[in-house]
């Protein structure tokens, strides 16, 4: 069942001058010890990963909470296991919402990334967390029974540059998404990271493995189309309390429902021009990343320029409370 999402422009602070856009990241963005600070120090952000540990249940015997903070950070490598990783950024951007709405930041839509579009219909209302949990975990066996192994690997240039080198045509590599105008994301069988990382490192390109062990927005999915489709099928999906909008089309979603949120999983993530669409509609834009990296808040000034307001609630090197705070003062 489809729901109908509130028409573009229609905000829900149509008075403000500004319109603030909340991030969701998505895949790949995961560390262990992610929000510890948050964790320890904030009631709000304790309390909703509380819930989330609640409505997720048991992980094959441990808690979310246990999952995400059992381990140090420098083994974050390994923190690719579909079945822990995606649940876990579901908890982590549900409940970083939480404390930000806590701290009055109302934001006038969201945007989510990839997975990142299923967190944002969370914090919408549009699923449940029991729901969005439940579908998560059933997407993820079915990763992992249907999917051969992959890799996925940014490349801070601009894609047409990486698209036309040898080496990638060579590994097979397909364009998983546009983030800026000098970043891009590739897609591609697992035997043939090592060879690509060289050819791309021969050409003085900087690179980075993403924790993933699936083809996410390429061919290499496809064998998973059948059951994540189904999975979808079988939710109820509600009127959002905020307004989304698709880094899978660049556009405000009109419908969220089973093949939208194929076509998220499949299809190239469009980064950049889904930020430059909202651009052009011609009122000024902030930024404020509810996700554990503050990539996609750097991602945003990239595209609009230095000068834009997109700040991150927390990052991957610590001072949460800093970072939250900082936010709170530039958005309130």
């Amino acid at each position: 069942m489809g729901a109908t999402i509130m028409a573009a422009g229609e905000t829900a602070n149509p008075q403000a001058a500004v319109r603030t856009v909340m991030l969701f990241a998505g895949q790949g963005s995961q560390y262990y010890q992610m929000g510890r600070e948050l964790q320890a120090s904030d009631a709000v952000f304790r309390a909703s990963l509380a819930r989330c540990d609640q409505a997720a249940g048991p992980v094959e015997g441990r808690s979310l909470s246990q999952i995400i903070y059992g381990r140090p950070m420098a083994e974050s490598a390994g923190f690719d296991r579909q079945i822990e990783s995606a649940p876990a950024l579901l908890a982590i951007g549900w409940s970083l919402a939480q404390s930000l709405f806590a701290r009055g930041i109302r934001p006038d839509l969201l945007l989510g990334y990839s997975l990142g579009e299923t967190i944002a219909a969370t914090v919408a209302g549009v699923l449940t967390l029991e729901e969005a949990f439940s579908l998560v975990f059933e997407n993820a066996r079915s990763f992992e029974a249907l999917l051969a192994p992959a890799a996925m690997l940014a490349v801070l240039a601009p894609a047409a540059r990486v698209m036309a080198l040898p080496g990638v045509a060579a590994a097979r590599a397909e364009l998983a998404a546009i983030n800026s105008p000098q970043h891009c994301v590739l897609t591609l069988p697992r035997a043939g990271l090592a060879p690509l990382m060289a050819a791309l490192e021969a050409e003085g390109l900087v690179i980075a493995a993403l924790p993933v062990r699936y083809g996410f927005h390429a061919s290499l999915l496809d064998p998973a189309e059948a059951a994540v489709t189904a999975a979808a099928a079988r939710r109820h999906f509600r009127r959002p309390a905020f307004p989304l909008f698709s880094c899978a089309t660049a556009a405000p979603l009109a419908v969220l429902d089973a093949a939208h949120l194929w076509q998220v999983a499949r299809g190239p993530i469009r980064f950049e021009a889904a930020i430059r669409a909202l651009a052009a509609e011609g009122r000024p834009l902030r930024f404020v990343e509810a996700g554990p990296t503050g990539t996609l808040a750097a991602f945003a000034r990239q595209v609009l320029g230095a000068q834009t307001l997109a700040l991150p609630a927390i990052n991957q090197f610590g001072h949460d409370l800093r970072s939250m705070a900082l936010v709170e003062e530039r958005f309130r």
